[in-house]
């Protein structure tokens, strides 16, 4: 009996890694330097940091890190790419508002 729940969980656990196999972390965008950037520049930098968010998201649903430091570590990592960003964001647009005056 205890052999059939060893393999059951076995086997279980061994397709949901193969689920998760071949996904790595993403790759972080680069971000465009704001006070240089151009709108096209700027609208693509916000879709690939959209995908990536969504891509880290759906990682760690994947592989569920049960221990909370590693959680926040891959929480932390989201977080400051989109920090990074959004600091860019606000100096294009900074940039763009004196530009209309």
């Amino acid at each position: 009996m205890k052999t059939t729940i060893a393999l059951v969980a076995a086997l279980v656990s061994g397709s949901a890694f193969g689920a998760c196999e071949g996904k790595g972390w993403p790759e972080t965008p680069d971000v465009p330097n704001g006070a240089e950037a151009t709108f096209e520049q700027m609208m693509e930098a916000r879709e690939a940091m959209a995908d990536y968010v969504k891509a880290g998201e759906a990682y760690m649903e994947c592989v569920s890190p049960s221990d909370s430091f590693v959680h926040n570590y891959y929480v932390d990592r989201l977080v400051r790419a989109a920090d990074d960003f959004n600091a860019e964001r606000e100096e294009f647009l900074r940039r763009e508002a004196i530009a209309a005056n």
